[in-house]
């Protein structure tokens, strides 16, 4: 776990901590990386990095929210005066994502790709989220699948991109990901004989 800090000062802090393990990630793997080493690379005491986390694991947690939450569409309001568009609202979207590339990077070369496609979409689904906003129609429940299943696959279709070394550009993979999520993936079922 990680503590949630009440001052500018700490905050700055505890992302600072974060940034070190980062790059320590980008260098070796998760699991070799100690809190000690975290440390020494903050040129820090082993207290002070106990104020922040309860562990390695909970630098890595805040690490992956931090990030995440970085992206302003989660934000709960939003600015914009000008009319949106599906493929405008993905390209904002992988453009972040393409600005994370020594994110993903780390994360993939510890292993833990995985574990952003589950914290993205356990993200979505929380409180700071109104999915009505998305989905203003349909059952809660339906409401709730429908974007854990949109969330997980635009992830995975956002790491299967960076490991291609981004080979759509950023308005073609907005392209595609509009395609997937406005029109039906599978239009003939019903000549195949299987109903919806």
């Amino acid at each position: 776990m990680y503590k949630l800090c009440k001052t500018e000062e700490s905050s700055k802090r505890q992302r600072d901590i974060e940034n070190v393990l980062l790059q320590l990630m980008r260098e070796k793997r998760y699991d070799d990386i100690s809190v000690s080493e975290i440390c020494e690379r903050a040129n820090m005491p082993r207290k002070s990095f106990y104020r922040y986390f309860d562990g390695k694991d909970g630098a890595m947690q805040s690490l992956l929210y931090h990030n995440i939450t970085d992206f302003h569409a989660f934000s709960m309001g939003s600015d914009k005066k000008e009319k949106r568009t599906l493929s405008g609202e993905f390209e904002e979207f992988f453009l972040f994502w393409k600005e994370k590339r020594d994110f993903l990077e780390a994360f993939d070369k510890s292993k833990l790709i995985g574990l952003l496609v589950e914290h993205s979409t356990s993200y979505a689904m929380s409180e700071f989220i109104n999915i009505r906003k998305f989905l203003p129609e349909g059952d809660d429940r339906e409401k709730v699948h429908v974007f854990q299943f949109t969330i997980c696959g635009l992830m995975t279709l956002t790491v299967d991109w960076y490991r291609s070394g981004y080979a759509e550009s950023v308005p073609e993979i907005a392209r595609t990901a509009a395609r997937l999520i406005s029109k039906p993936l599978f239009p003939d079922l019903d000549k195949m004989g299987i109903q919806t």
